[in-house]
């Protein structure tokens, strides 16, 4: 692959995590008035309105193969929703954290039995290194038990983490408007018959409301997953992974600049290994693609 798309590919994706980053602050001001299932389901059903007018616009067949890869990337993301939100029941906000992106670094390994991927020493290093940092910025110090709560959350992630790997599988040829339009159908389908009372609590937002919800909608559900589709045509899926540990550094800014979280020393210290293990796979990798002079 050439250096360029490889460099477009990862700038793609260091701009989806930020974005859903900034998701985590808003997502939690939303759900005092707005139901996690109607929330999530909304925001897909705008998504997938928003993807439908693009390919309109734009007046190109879509590819059926491409239609049913993305519902199938679809199913992957509803049941990481589900089973997260699940686990959450009984399963504090900073474990769930911690697990969800533990989970999802494990893509690089499920990429290695089912894409033929393997992961390189330093690859598993950087992982490593992620997973330390999520611990630091996710744990409180009182360990990590692990129940029913916290197995869901597992199951949960495990799913998030096969849908990397499963859109690394059809990416490299796929449309990812199409990818993206089919994947949010699915997750709106699947959602919307459980949003109660969806018209009255929309009715109550605030002018903040709507502005934090039509986030979520544009930026979270929209142009976040199109960009990390169109970064997966290029990036394997081990490093795709570890680029989604950038998620909680971003969501940290946010939490402490516009949502108002106490500072927390260890934050910093997790966040370091976090950025020092993205910037150590990318550095070796940027070095590696560089062409030899002699």
């Amino acid at each position: 692959m050439s250096r360029p798309s490889e460099r477009a590919a990862l700038v793609a994706m260091i701009v989806a995590t930020l974005l859903w980053g900034g998701t985590f602050v808003a997502i939690r001001d939303s759900v005092a008035s707005l139901p996690p299932v109607t929330l999530v389901g909304v925001r897909f059903a705008i998504a997938a309105v928003l993807f439908a007018l693009i390919l309109a616009f734009r007046r190109r067949v879509i590819v059926p193969m491409d239609f049913w890869s993305g519902l199938g990337s679809g199913v992957f993301l509803v049941g990481g929703y589900y089973f997260q939100a699940e686990g959450l029941r009984t399963t504090a906000a900073g474990t769930s954290a911690f697990l969800t992106c533990a989970g999802t670094l494990f893509a690089a390994f499920f990429a290695w039995p089912l894409l033929k991927q393997r992961p390189t020493r330093l690859l598993t290093l950087g992982i490593v290194l992620a997973m330390a940092g999520s611990a630091l910025m996710s744990l409180d110090g009182q360990g990590l038990s692990m129940g029913r709560g916290e197995a869901l959350t597992l199951v949960g992630a495990a799913m998030y983490a096969l849908q990397v790997v499963f859109v690394s599988h059809v990416a490299r040829t796929a449309d990812p408007l199409t990818l993206a339009f089919a994947q949010s159908i699915t997750v709106a389908v699947v959602l919307l018959p459980f949003a109660n009372g969806t018209r009255e609590a929309f009715a109550q937002l605030d002018p903040a409301g709507w502005q934090r919800f039509a986030y979520l909608a544009v930026a979270g559900s929209t142009i976040a997953p199109l960009l990390q589709l169109s970064a997966q045509r290029t990036l394997p899926a081990g490093r795709i992974a570890l680029l989604f540990a950038l998620e909680p550094v971003f969501a940290l800014v946010f939490a402490l600049t516009l949502g108002g979280e106490r500072f927390e020393p260890r934050w910093w210290w997790g966040a370091s290994l976090i950025l020092g293990a993205v910037v150590l796979v990318e550095w070796r990798a940027a070095a590696a693609a560089r062409p030899s002079t002699n």
